[in-house]
């Protein structure tokens, strides 16, 4: 497959021209009709006489013209900047002032803006980059995770053909394009020929909506965070007999917990749930498994990740007396590095190997040749100078047939952690002292949360994470 994004590459025959390439949350497009409005776009954009390697900022949110500027811009060797509406206007900005580029795409307002001043500014090199996902950092500001060609097409190679999906799939797209999930259901569409449902946020956050798309465009591949499917597997009306065309469910960017997996495939039973793990920094994802019920039954308190992708490498660094260490990722998929931030750069993308490595920050282990997530750096704590693994108090709480979701956070007093509180979902009857000498069976003293919080349900981001600041806000509150 050549990466040049000239969409005659991503059909077989003519006749797929007429099935429906993008369904966006203002029009529908079929793949002619798709390559039309690129062709169109494309002339636009050369208008400008930007040099190759030239950075694009697209701002918008689920609009067809958003895959448009995307491919427009893969083709013309331009490396785009995804900047959904979610972003606060300071971001937008602090992002355009990193990056400087002559050229923002609006596609709520169908406009292009044009700044002279940064027309020649240029970032080509011979691998070229695809595209700059800017996630937050430790200190507030954004880091831009540049990711190139290669890498995509590493990640194009093993998403044709480990995960089961076709040029008839249907991928229901939630994420938004500025959080590299999406990359999923991107690349997906665009190697296969498939078909891409975009939904807008509107959408999102009214399940009864988002269950129409799924049946009215006949979705067969679910893409999302374990926390967003969670609390939609609370109605009676996602089950198989309602939507009968799901068929995969694939989850990255968290903790998958069994409870939605079992809660999965009780409710659609001839489906396959699809695990996988990896940063933004090392495209998407390295490590990939379907949870069976033999997986489930084995590992029922901790689903593995996976198994780590052909070309790819999971080394485990400063491992510990149990066998845990920190996860290093080296590979074709493991990006160039941050954007403009040599410093960070020399510390997490150290150059060491044949191919590019990157240091996680997340713990896990190795076990039946499958990896295993453990926490975050940011979840090892300690407390009264106890070393303490968060998510282990998190498994022990869901152990408890009360309990269907938990996590736990470290409330901090400047630098140090007072104490420690967990937040659950539950049954109305859940006792919390009950709960607590329950969890106190299995885990030390110094583990037991001081504070158990039931909720109705989790507050999430916008990239439908769970949001602990709004969390401990929330405590801090009552």
């Amino acid at each position: 497959m050549r990466f040049d994004f000239k969409l005659l590459d991503f059909v077989e025959c003519e006749k797929d021209f007429d099935k429906l390439a993008v369904c966006g949350s203002d029009k529908d497009l079929t793949w002619l009709e798709l390559k039309n409005e690129v062709d169109i776009f494309k002339k636009k954009l050369q208008n400008y006489n930007l040099p190759k390697g030239h950075p694009v900022l697209i701002y918008g949110h689920k609009e067809v013209d958003f895959i448009v500027s995307i491919i427009s811009c893969m083709s013309l060797g331009f490396p785009y900047i995804p900047i959904d509406t979610i972003y606060p206007k300071d971001r937008v900005e602090k992002i355009a002032s990193i990056v400087k580029s002559a050229i923002k795409i609006d596609t709520i307002e169908n406009k292009i803006d044009f700044n002279q001043s940064n027309i020649s500014t240029s970032y080509l090199l011979s691998d070229t980059i695809i595209y700059i996902i800017f996630t937050s950092g430790s200190t507030g500001e954004p880091k831009g995770v540049q990711i190139t060609q290669n890498s995509i097409l590493d990640f194009e190679k093993w998403l044709n053909s480990d995960f089961g999906l076709s040029k008839d799939s249907v991928f229901m797209n939630q994420a938004p394009f500025s959080f590299d999930l999406s990359v999923y259901e991107l690349v997906g569409f665009l190697s296969l020929g498939a078909t891409i449902v975009l939904n807008s946020k509107d959408t999102i956050e009214n399940h009864l909506l988002y269950f129409e798309r799924l049946k009215k465009y006949s979705c067969d591949v679910w893409v999302s965070t374990p926390s967003f499917i969670s609390k939609l597997l609370l109605s009676f009306e996602f089950e198989e007999k309602n939507i009968k065309s799901l068929k995969t469910f694939l989850f990255c960017g968290e903790v998958l917990p069994s409870n939605t997996v079992k809660r999965i495939k009780n409710s659609f039973p001839s489906s396959i749930v699809l695990n996988t793990y990896g940063p933004t920094e090392a495209t998407v994802a390295t490590t990939l498994i379907e949870i069976t019920s033999d997986i489930l039954e084995k590992y029922s308190k901790n689903l593995p990740v996976g198994y780590v992708k052909e070309n790819s490498k999971i080394n485990l660094l400063d491992i510990d007396e149990q066998n845990i260490g920190e996860l290093e990722i080296v590979g074709d998929n493991v990006s160039i590095g941050y954007f403009k931030n040599e410093e960070l750069n020399k510390q997490k993308f150290e150059k060491k190997y044949e191919k590019r490595s990157f240091r996680t920050g997340d713990f896990g282990y190795f076990e039946d040749g499958l990896l295993f997530f453990v926490n975050r750096k940011d979840e090892l704590i300690k407390l009264h100078g106890f070393r303490i693994e968060l998510g282990e108090i998190d498994k022990e709480l869901l152990s408890d047939k009360m309990v269907s979701e938990s996590i736990t956070i470290p409330l901090k007093r400047g630098n140090d952690v007072a104490k420690i509180i967990s937040f659950v979902i539950g049954s109305k009857s859940l006792d919390i002292e009950v709960l607590k000498h329950n969890i106190s069976k299995n885990l030390p003293y110094y583990m037991i949360p001081s504070d158990i919080v039931v909720l109705d349900k989790f507050p999430y981001n916008s990239n439908h994470k769970i949001d602990k600041n709004e969390l401990i806000n929330f405590y801090k509150s009552i």
